[in-house]
């Protein structure tokens, strides 16, 4: 086991872990109550370590682990040992994956000293609580309100009039624009940008002019904000992020979207404005979503899909060439440009056909 790491008692580890999961994740220990600090591969692992199975192509690696910990569901004891379950700690759980994420957060919380530095920006009229972190270079500004725990990195801007809520990470460079919102345990990676003006412009006699962008943005508890993600603030009304949502990096959201809970988003995924996308759906890398559009619950959008419009029904929908060769590709292209003409030869030829049908029954009445 590598030195520096701190370690705990395993039933204080899942007593803990239960307790973030708010009782959901079910587990039970077999062996003695050993001491752990990290997680490790199966054939990695050493003394103070735990290890997890979820791919059936690590199970004989995992039964000759020599972590001090195995971590498995119910059905896998018995399918990796038998009827006779061997004389080590094993954490029976019913999602083992789920276990490693919340335990990591225990193990690997970095706890940051409270307080402003002297050399942060906090204009008069912020409200800091005093347990909050504001690293040097930071940038506060008048009327901004930030919740206890929270940490400020450096080089981040939480605009006027800016909530935010208690435990939330703000990581360097980060811009949470004028009016925002934001829940509790919510973190923000490098770059991305939170209320920044809507992409609002009118068009006037061959000119464009800018529409003022006047709502906000809203986010709610645990959410998490990938690097140089852009949320837009809303025209009107309020761009809005449900709790638990989870988006990637290079992710751009139009103004007066509303994303629901529990959403998740691959990188470089673009929605237009005023586009609705429900609670649990998952939207793959690089889909590119139309505007003024509502997408059910539970839905899923696939990698590089392009929609332009849903139903009502909950479905999957993916849509994309997949690689082909130059010479291939270059002839399925000319084929689709061709379809325009070839849907009208088709309907073309089935009038026809119709027409000869019915000169046939006649001469057969």
């Amino acid at each position: 086991m590598a030195e520096n790491l701190q370690c705990y008692a395993i039933d204080d580890l899942m007593n803990r872990v239960f307790e973030m999961s708010k009782g959901r994740l079910q587990m039970r220990l077999l062996g003695t109550n050993v001491q752990v600090a990290r997680f490790m591969p199966p054939q990695a692992a050493g003394e103070g370590d735990m290890s997890f199975l979820t791919n059936a192509a690590y199970a004989e690696a995992m039964k000759a682990s020599k972590a001090s910990l195995l971590i498995l569901r119910e059905q896998d004891v018995p399918a990796l040992f038998g009827e006779q379950v061997p004389e080590r700690s094993i954490l029976v759980c019913d999602n083992p994956y789920a276990f490693f994420a919340f335990a990591s957060q225990i193990l690997f919380h970095v706890k940051e000293p409270a307080g402003i530095h002297p050399r942060a920006f906090v204009e008069e009229g912020a409200e800091v609580d005093p347990t909050a972190t504001i690293e040097a270079l930071a940038v506060v500004k008048a009327g901004a309100k930030i919740g206890a725990r929270t940490v400020v990195k450096s080089g981040a801007v939480v605009g006027n009039r800016v909530t935010v809520g208690s435990d939330c990470i703000l990581y360097s460079n980060c811009v949470l624009e004028r009016d925002s919102v934001v829940g509790n345990r919510c973190i923000f990676q490098p770059g991305c940008v939170i209320g920044g003006d809507g992409f609002g412009f009118a068009p006037f006699k061959g000119e464009w002019v800018k529409i003022p962008q006047l709502g906000r943005v809203v986010i709610g508890d645990d959410v998490e904000i990938g690097a140089n993600t852009t949320i837009d603030r809303g025209a009107l009304e309020d761009t809005v992020i449900g709790n638990g949502t989870k988006l990637d990096n290079q992710i751009q959201l139009g103004h007066n979207d509303r994303v629901g809970e529990h959403v998740v988003m691959a990188a470089c995924v673009g929605i237009a404005g005023s586009t609705s996308v429900g609670d649990h759906c998952m939207i793959g890398g690089a889909a590119m979503i139309n505007g003024h559009i509502d997408i059910p619950a539970g839905s899923a959008v696939g990698p590089a899909t392009a929609i332009t419009g849903w139903g009502k029904e909950s479905v999957q929908k993916t849509g994309f060439f997949p690689a082909m060769e130059g010479r291939d590709f270059q002839l399925a292209s000319a084929m689709v440009t061709r379809l325009p003409a070839m849907r009208k030869e088709v309907k073309a030829l089935v009038r026809r056909v119709e027409e000869l049908e019915s000169i046939i029954r006649s001469a057969e009445e």
